[in-house]
């Protein structure tokens, strides 16, 4: 019998009753980015026809990770962590509310779609290296894994429960409705971050002259570079997110083309989105329960070549089902690989760099795909759908196989779950 305290056992990050905020603050507020992913792109679409339009809606909310993530990190690293998680929450909720009120009496149009698009991705540039940065501050570092797992659950898995109810809305009431539903998540979201009992130490809470002095927020971008520049570990697998972002994940403004395809439209593109969503959960609770540094990195290796298969599912469907399964195993997959780096990454990493580091990370993620969403989105009504689908997939599992074998850090993380011994980095000053 699965009890709370079995699942304690199992999850000694939920021990943490911060942690157990941060994890309900994430999931409410990636079911409202999910939701809003899902009914912007069959929105604009609805309106243009093109896909090269939910490439370039996709690409205004992921770009900013990649232009204003660096100065979020920056300023994790020297603010409240909380109040930042707050400020970019009530940001959300304005764009969530705001397209809604345009959408729903029919005033919408393709513009207006990017351009609040761009407003939530502002607001998530600020507020996730926040949030990502206080799980490692309400945590034991041993139970960081199991955290960033947890975490990484709620942030995929999360697609389950709002494109399951957000579909059924999308079908009978139009996006409209789907927007008010994704502000709705964000308030809840907010609720849990307001109820956070850490609150961040003196150093990092009250920073030293004014928050936003230009000339500071650079230096502090550039120790981060600089850091990573002295640990080629890190840099290693932060190159790797970026290449596996790039070709494995940016998928998203192409299923709505496949979806019309397969069949089923936006039934189908909505079970796609909640597949991915239920292999997510699966991936990331099994990778949650990994105790030992070899099974992590024995993990990591197959969930690197298991991102590059799952898109070859996809690729090649030629039923909605057939998607679905695809769009489970890329869940299941990339879920899971993501999790495995960032734990990596944050268990290396000192505090004092953490967020900038984690901005970095997320730079580098969110730019790939923001720009191969675009371009994807724009090239795929001319060479189709299933060649963006299949070639970057073979891509990427040669150029993940051959770091595995060849760059000597990547193959001890594979082989040990642990880069190899090296000497002291030192962190400069920031």
């Amino acid at each position: 019998m699965l009890t709370v305290e079995a699942i304690l056992r199992r999850h000694p990050a939920l021990q943490s009753r911060d942690f157990r905020r941060i994890f309900a603050n994430a999931f409410f507020a990636s079911a409202s980015h999910w939701t809003m992913l899902l009914a912007r792109g069959w929105l604009i679409f609805e309106l243009t026809g093109h896909a090269g339009w939910v490439g370039a809606a996709t690409f205004a909310g992921m770009v900013p990770l990649l232009l204003a993530g660096p100065i979020g990190g920056a300023l994790a690293d020297r603010a409240d962590r909380r109040r930042m998680a707050i400020a970019a929450d009530m940001v959300s909720i304005f764009s969530a509310f705001g397209l809604a009120a345009i959408t729903l009496p029919g005033f919408v149009e393709p513009w207006h779609v990017i351009a609040f698009a761009a407003l939530g991705g502002t607001a998530r540039a600020f507020g996730t290296p926040a949030e990502q940065a206080l799980v490692a501050n309400v945590v034991p570092r041993e139970h960081l894994l199991n955290a960033i797992a947890l975490a990484g659950i709620t942030r995929h898995g999360s697609r389950v429960l709002g494109p399951t109810i957000g579909g059924a809305m999308l079908s009978f009431l139009g996006s409209g409705s789907v927007f008010i539903l994704s502000g709705c998540f964000v308030i809840l979201a907010l609720y849990q971050i307001f109820k956070l009992e850490y609150r961040a130490p003196p150093a990092a809470g009250e920073a030293e002259g004014p928050l936003f002095d230009g000339r500071r927020i650079l230096n502090d971008i550039g120790a981060g570079f600089a850091y990573l520049e002295r640990d080629a570990r890190v840099m290693f697998v932060m190159v790797l997110v970026g290449l596996h972002c790039g070709l494995t994940m940016a998928f998203d403004s192409m299923m709505p083309t496949l979806a019309t395809q397969v069949g089923g439209a936006d039934r189908t593109y909505s079970a796609i989105i909640v597949g991915v969503g239920v292999g997510a959960i699966c991936g990331t609770l099994v990778i949650s329960m990994l105790r030992t540094e070899v099974a992590q990195g024995r993990a990591l290796l197959v969930v690197g070549i298991g991102s590059g298969a799952a898109m070859l599912v996809i690729g090649f469907a030629v039923t909605p089902w057939m998607a679905i399964l695809g769009g489970v195993a890329t869940g299941l997959t990339q879920a899971s690989y993501m999790a495995l780096s960032a734990t990596f990454v944050q268990r290396t990493v000192p505090d004092e760099y953490r967020g900038r580091v984690m901005s970095i990370y997320l730079m580098l993620a969110a730019g790939h795909m923001a720009f191969a969403n675009f371009g994807y989105g724009w090239l795929s009504n001319e060479i189709g759908v299933r060649v963006l689908l299949i070639f970057p997939a073979m891509i990427w599992t040669l150029a993940f196989l051959t770091a595995a074998a060849m760059l000597p850090e990547v193959r001890s993380l594979v082989r040990r779950g642990t880069f190899r011994p090296r000497p002291a980095v030192v962190a400069a000053e920031s």
